[in-house]
């Protein structure tokens, strides 16, 4: 997919997505859902969405985030999610409001990072 890969990491027993620049809702689609079967066929309950290079999500993606990505992670395991913060005003904006209220709603803990070592490290102890 353009501006998205995603992987399981055996050493964080976690899957871990990143997006670079502009992403299309169809690629969104394609690998959310990729997410969600990595995190099954591991067992999986943690995962780090890299975006530090995430330049803005659509309204129709932040939509599909909260309506379908979020509830089909929970269906899928997730219970440990970090983020690796936007280094753009824009993409931040982004991702605060995908997410905005999904720890509480969908039960999960989101906790927020600049570096991947702190994200392994914070999701390595859970």
């Amino acid at each position: 997919m353009q501006n998205s890969e995603t992987y399981y990491n055996e050493d964080l027993e976690g899957v871990i997505w990143k997006i670079t620049g502009d992403i299309s809702y169809f690629d969104f689609r394609s690998v959310a859902e990729i997410t969600h079967l990595l995190r099954e066929r591991n067992s999986s309950s943690k995962q780090i969405n890299n975006i530090i290079s995430l330049e803005f999500l659509s309204d129709e993606i932040i939509e599909y985030i909260y309506s379908v990505y979020f509830p089909r992670a929970i269906e899928s395991g997730l219970k440990y999610f970090a983020f690796l913060i936007p280094d753009n005003n824009t993409g931040k904006q982004s991702m605060n409001i995908a997410n905005k209220g999904a720890a509480k709603k969908y039960n999960i803990e989101i906790e927020y990072f600049s570096n991947k070592s702190e994200a392994f490290a914070w999701l390595k102890s859970k």
